[in-house]
């Protein structure tokens, strides 16, 4: 059984959607150069100052958001959905990310907090490892009744990259069941990742092997997991499963394993939601 585990800064360039490969160190997003002509005098005229959107939290409230994507708590993140439209594409992506910093708690790893800064259109989240300063880019927010409805990453739509699960799970080895969270493709198109969550039955369980099955039947294994390694029986964990070039809307395919290695069984989850 090979597997492959992320340092926790390094989960942060790849799944914070920087676009780093796995096992890359994490590196500085930089935005491109901007060319801008100088405007011609017009003094019949005063520039309009830009209205405050009424659908929109406050500048405030939004880097608040923006805030607790840095910090990478679960505690900041849930406290964060009192920010954003319920059942939202921002609400899915707080879905996502609060499970992959479970998934994080759940390997072992601890991480020190991000920081926040200003960028045009919103605010950028950055993380430093290993003397390296990775900075992701939210903007564009737009809003729905005084609450966070969507908003780009990287300058990249979140709802045309980010599946997340019904609630329905698959029961499998002892009575556990497994049920898919979401997946989310990164901005730089480099990897998908998928989020489970396992709860184990009457009996112990071995971490799962992953692989996925992209809609063109094409089937690769994961380059990188989060997770616990065993699971007592009646215990949870978190899990995601990072794939390189794979495409949304496929099938994760989990083999389950018994303590022992002996007693196994092949869970396929659909990741259309």
């Amino acid at each position: 059984m090979t597997t492959h585990r992320y340092a926790p800064a390094a989960i942060i360039a790849l799944l914070a959607l920087t676009g780093c490969g796995a096992g890359d160190s994490p590196t500085v997003t930089e935005a491109p150069p901007e060319t801008i002509e100088p405007a011609a005098a017009d003094d019949s005229t005063e520039e309009a100052e830009p209205e405050d959107d009424p659908d929109l939290p406050s500048e405030d409230q939004l880097h608040e958001f923006v805030e607790a994507i840095a910090a990478s708590t679960p505690s900041a993140l849930r406290d964060a959905a009192d920010l954003v439209v319920p059942h939202s594409p921002a609400a899915d992506y707080l879905t996502y990310f609060t499970h992959l910093q479970e998934a994080n708690i759940d390997a072992g790893f601890t991480e020190e907090r991000g920081e926040t800064g200003d960028v045009k259109d919103g605010y950028e989240a950055c993380a430093t490892y290993d003397g390296e300063t990775s900075c992701t880019a939210y903007t564009e927010f737009t809003g729905q009744d005084g609450q966070i409805y969507s908003f780009l990453i990287e300058g990249r739509k979140i709802e045309d990259r980010l599946i997340v699960g019904s609630g329905e799970s698959v029961e499998t080895l002892g009575g556990s069941t497994v049920e898919f969270i979401a997946a989310y493709l990164n901005a730089n198109d480099t990897h998908l990742l998928v989020a489970h969550e396992l709860h184990t039955g009457d009996a112990r369980l071995q971490m799962p092997l992953a692989s996925y099955r992209g809609p063109s039947g094409r089937q690769s294994q994961s380059d990188g997991d989060w997770d616990a390694w065993n699971l007592a029986p009646d215990s949870m964990s978190h899990y995601v499963a990072s794939f390189p070039g794979a495409e949304l809307g496929g099938e994760l395919h989990l083999e389950v394993f018994d303590e022992d290695g002996w007693d196994s069984d092949t869970v396929v989850l659909p990741t259309s939601g």
